[in-house]
């Protein structure tokens, strides 16, 4: 057999069996793909405990591999596919070999070799290994049974045998497997979470509305004031998403507070389940001199952060174990009333939305004239940190979660008769429990009564819905174009109205309409989502969902005319899985 090929016969005899496979693999795309998302939702129902049932779009995926693989040797045994020379079991396969069927010079030949064993014996195994570990891992929390040696060990145990069967299979059926390995590998990572370049082929720039002022909102250190929150490179405890950076500080009276790090979610007071010795690090500093060591029922343990108007304690109640974050006014500004009157109003409202996606005022009171808010802890950080520090959010699931979330929490608000009119990225705090909806410092009454003077034309320009900037009254809907404008940001980066100058944003805002790229990034991650946001970005506020609930239920209908609402059970559910998905 002898110089009975040219040097490229090889090259052409690969090119016809690979390209044989990754044909039909093009041709079952469709089945990969449910495959590979029912092995998520596996992974995501239960991370702790290896699945102990197949999926049938697993099966099916399996079977069709078993099944193309046979084909092909088929057609390479009847030389319909010129493989004759690639039959042979890869270990039975010498440089001499080559050298002899195809007429390549001895080491070349033997390169060939080489290259051939570490494709099916090594880049085979570990792009299976990749694969699996992008849809069992990504976005799950460090419990997955995949972390436990006893997973590990199994893991190991099925790199193995692919690495066996890489060695026994015929060069080329085993060429054919890392064509199709490949290929899964490249579907599996649209699991992963990243910045840079959207899917959508656009440009993040990672800072959402950079340039483009707050309007009508005084620096209060309250919510809705615009001080900002600590951040850094861990998540912090904090229950207002607007304050200053604190950073780590100088030992206080709870201890050091070095690197801030993940913190356990304290859910509230009463959670019998905390005790001293189980309390999560805050980042903190130290108390200065002059602060008050407890106000009202609280010792204060240290500042989580400041504002010109506002500061934010890590405290505790006497007698109890939990801790929280205690809001109060600087004392210089008592007498201040119309700051007074926001702080009480934003005490109001907060206990009166009590949901599972707001944050929770758990006491207030005033005490020596000063009043305070002692708020749930919250682990995690606002939405614009996180985008501007990890990027856009990049998996399906997280995104339609914290749509999901936003529009339940904003069903809570408008229950109750009110419009949070300032709903942004800086006030949706990401934690580890889910989203959370912050700041209701400006919150109105939907019959109009109006805590800001008239044309302060309360709420963030880009957020900002169409009627918000005329006289018309400003009801729900204004929240619910908010709500869209805050998705397409969490995808895109961006607002979809975000532009140079204060004048371009509102003309978009009037008349342009939102930017296609904006839009487009969130199309790609989930269509059925995206036709939501659309509606809700509607000029006209009467074409769009009419209030949060409305909102939910187009969100839970999928389009459909005629449905039953979705019980509030399997919607919280859809939350939970979702948000693991998310890297915090």
């Amino acid at each position: 057999m002898a110089e009975a090929y040219s040097t490229t016969a090889l090259a052409l005899d690969v090119l016809a069996v690979v390209g044989s496979a990754l044909a039909l693999r093009a041709a079952t795309l469709p089945l990969l793909t449910r495959a590979q998302r029912a092995v998520r939702r596996q992974a995501l129902a239960d991370p702790a405990t290896p699945p102990r049932t197949v999926p049938g779009a697993v099966v099916g995926e399996l079977t069709l591999g078993v099944a193309g693989g046979i084909v092909l040797w088929v057609l390479m045994r009847a030389d319909v596919i010129h493989g004759f020379h690639l039959r042979r079991p890869v270990v039975l396969v010498t440089g001499r070999w080559l050298s002899d069927d195809y007429g390549y010079a001895l080491g070349v030949a033997w390169f060939l070799y080489v290259v051939i064993v570490v494709l099916v014996s090594v880049v085979w195994p570990v792009l299976w290994a990749r694969t699996q570990r992008t849809l069992l891992t990504t976005g799950v929390p460090g419990d997955s049974w995949t972390s436990s040696p006893a997973g590990r060990r199994r893991l190991g145990g099925l790199v193995a045998l692919r690495i066996a069967l890489g060695l026994l299979l015929p060069v080329g059926l085993a060429l054919a497997a890392v064509a199709c390995q490949a290929v899964a590998y490249g579907v599996s990572r649209r699991y992963r979470y990243g910045a840079g370049v959207s899917d959508s082929g656009v440009p993040n720039s990672g800072v959402p509305d950079s340039g483009v002022p707050a309007t009508g909102i005084p620096d209060t250190g309250v919510p809705g004031s615009g001080v900002r929150a600590p951040v850094g490179q861990t998540p912090v405890g904090q229950a207002l998403a607007d304050a200053p950076t604190a950073g780590p500080g100088p030992a206080g009276p709870a201890g050091p507070a070095g690197p801030a790090r993940p913190v356990a979610y304290v859910p509230t007071q009463s959670d019998a389940s905390a005790s001293a010795g189980a309390l999560p690090h805050i980042a903190h500093q130290r108390l200065r001199p002059g602060e008050p060591p407890r106000i009202g029922d609280y010792r204060l343990l240290g500042r989580i952060g400041a504002g010109g108007m506002g500061t934010v304690y890590l405290a505790r109640r006497e007698g109890a174990a939990t801790q929280v974050a205690l809001k109060t006014i600087n004392p210089e500004l008592l007498d201040n009333d119309e700051l007074l009157r926001r702080f009480q109003r934003e005490a109001e409202v907060l206990s009166m939305v009590s949901g599972a996606y707001t944050a929770r005022v758990l006491d207030s009171g005033v005490d020596a004239g000063r009043p305070y808010l002692a708020m749930e802890l919250l682990d995690g950080r606002p939405l614009d940190v996180h985008l501007r520090e990890q990027g856009p959010i990049r998996t399906p699931e997280a995104l339609r979660a914290l749509a999901l979330a936003l529009a339940v929490a904003l069903s809570g608000v408008h229950r109750l008769g009110l419009v949070h009119r300032d709903l942004k990225p800086a006030n949706i705090m990401l934690t580890t429990a889910g989203p959370r909806l912050l700041d209701f410092g400006i919150a109105d009454l939907v019959d109009g009564t109006r805590l800001t003077r008239t044309g302060a034309g309360p709420g963030t320009l880009t957020y900002m819905a169409p009627e918000q900037f005329g006289e018309e009254r400003v009801g729900p809907a204004a929240d619910v174009w908010a709500w869209a404008c805050c998705v397409v940001c969490a995808a895109h980066g961006t607002s979809p109205f975000a532009a140079t100058s204060t004048g371009a944003v509102i003309r978009r805002i009037v008349d342009g309409g939102p930017d296609p790229a904006a839009l487009a990034a969130v199309h790609t991650l989930d269509p059925e989502l995206s036709a939501a946001v659309a509606r809700a970005l509607t000029a006209d506020p009467a074409a769009r969902p009419a209030d949060g609930a409305a909102l939910v239920d187009v969100l839970t209908t999928h389009g459909s005319a005629h449905h039953e609402p979705t019980p509030m059970d399997a919607v919280r559910e859809e939350i939970t899985l979702g948000w693991r998905t998310l890297a915090l």
